[in-house]
């Protein structure tokens, strides 16, 4: 069994290089956060609350990117890897076989990204908290971050867990179905929200919930607390019901559009739609990242605007905070983008094959494979619009227990996010497709 599962690791490389990368990132990005835990119970004293309370931020944040893009990229790693899994079972391999397989698969993933996420945030962790209390207050800045046995022992099993956690279902599905059924029809079926999946959703309002009453009750100190955490809040509780919301929003506002006003708008469409895998993969990073990081400058603009209109003290954010706090978010947003398209690449090579042995003419087939990426955009944008505004709504009646809620939205940073993202995401898409139009079809249908 560990013989296939390192053959299966070597042969599809394209597909699993994707799990280990976003696995090394959040990975980092966790080891960030607990670094700063592991040097303030070294030092001690005050040192240790003051580093808690950072490190329960970096967390949180962490935990609202890296929890739903590890999970998206190792389901669409199985979801790719499906006819593969149904030739072993051709083969005489058994089901239970084949999930043992797939979930060691995605522990060696999970367990090399997280040595190698440890590594990085032993050497990104010291100068990212230092540069965040610049201001020299304290004495923070002369500790020497700790990057140390307890941060491994906490990083590295984490990152294990939720990798193996994250396609653990798609890896149940792929060895109970029918051979002949994936191979005749290797798009996984979309799944509705199982009972366990409800009960997340379920705990992840509630707690969200508590955590939001507390601004409606306490001070004005205890607002400035909870609401940086508000939008990381509503992106968990928009990922644990994203197999309800992301084709609900994707058919809602692709179907304002009518199918009949173009061949390659009807493709893009119909494929967005039908491969909800690789839809989901695409959009969570791009929505995860735009949405902590836009939430973050609302609730600052937000916040300001009322504490001023109230005759407070405004807030301000250092740009050493902001990165500290949203580097490893981003850094997911950017990497999740980047390795979805390229584990999706074979698999979007042999459907265009398909469509130009269909008739489909290059016009067609490379205007269907931008608007398919715009439309992944879209959605993400729409989520993030949906999290900015519940953030600032939030903040604002909050403060007016004080005086004036002002809701101020600042989408700045998010929409440099998605640009961003969307050039990366039309370069990334378009390079191939075109490369590809000069091969000759039946070689790529060959491949299939």
């Amino acid at each position: 069994m560990n013989r296939l599962a390192m053959a299966e690791l070597r042969h599809g490389w394209a597909t699993w290089i994707g799990v280990l990368l976003i696995a090394t990132v959040s990975a980092a990005a966790y080891g960030v956060g607990v670094s700063t835990i592991e040097t303030g119970i070294r030092a001690g004293g005050e040192y240790l609350s003051g580093f808690s309370g950072a490190a329960a931020i970096l967390l949180i944040f962490s935990a609202a990117a890296g929890i739903p893009v590890t999970g998206a990229v190792s389901r669409l790693a199985v979801d790719l890897s499906r006819t593969g899994f149904a030739r072993w079972q051709l083969a005489g391999v058994a089901p239970a076989q084949v999930s043992r397989v797939v979930a060691l698969q995605l522990a060696l993933s999970g367990l090399i990204g997280g040595v190698l996420g440890v590594v990085l945030a032993r050497l990104v962790a010291e100068p990212l908290v230092h540069a965040a209390f610049e201001d020299g207050s304290g004495g923070y800045r002369e500790i020497p971050i700790v990057t140390g046995p307890l941060t491994a022992t906490v990083v590295i099993p984490l990152t294990m867990l939720l990798t193996v956690l994250g396609g653990w279902r798609a890896a149940r599905s792929a060895a109970r179905t029918s051979p002949l059924s994936v191979l005749r029809e290797p798009e996984a079926e979309a799944k509705r929200m199982r009972w366990w999946r409800w009960l997340l959703l379920g705990i992840v309002v509630a707690s969200v919930a508590a955590a939001i009453s507390t601004m409606f009750t306490g001070e004005r100190r205890v607002i400035l607390a909870q609401a940086p955490l508000i939008a990381p809040y509503l992106t968990l509780v928009v990922t644990a019901a994203g197999p309800l919301l992301y084709p609900a929003v994707l058919r809602a506002w692709t179907s304002m559009i009518p199918a009949r006003a173009s061949a390659a708008w009807y493709l893009a469409r119909h494929q967005a739609a039908y491969h909800l895998g690789r839809s989901t993969a695409s959009i969570t990073p791009l929505f995860v990242g735009a949405s902590l990081l836009g939430g973050l400058f609302t609730m600052s603009a937000t916040f300001d605007a009322s504490s001023r209109a109230a005759g407070g003290d405004g807030v301000t954010m250092a740009a050493s905070q902001v990165v500290l706090i949203l580097g490893g978010p981003i850094a997911l947003a950017a990497v999740g983008v980047a390795v979805v398209i390229f584990m999706s690449n074979r698999t979007q090579g042999s459907e265009q094959a398909l469509l130009r042995a269909s008739g489909a003419d290059d016009r067609v087939i490379v205007t269907s494979a931008v608007l398919q990426a715009l439309i992944h955009i879209v959605t993400a944008a729409l989520l993030t619009f949906a999290v900015l505004v519940g953030s600032a709504a939030i903040i604002a009646a909050a403060m007016s227990r004080f005086g004036p809620g002002i809701l101020r939205l600042d989408l700045i940073g998010a929409g440099i996010l998605m640009l961003t993202g969307l050039a990366l995401t039309l370069s990334a898409t378009l390079i191939p497709v075109l490369g590809r139009l000069r091969e000759p079809v039946a070689s790529r249908l060959a491949a299939i």
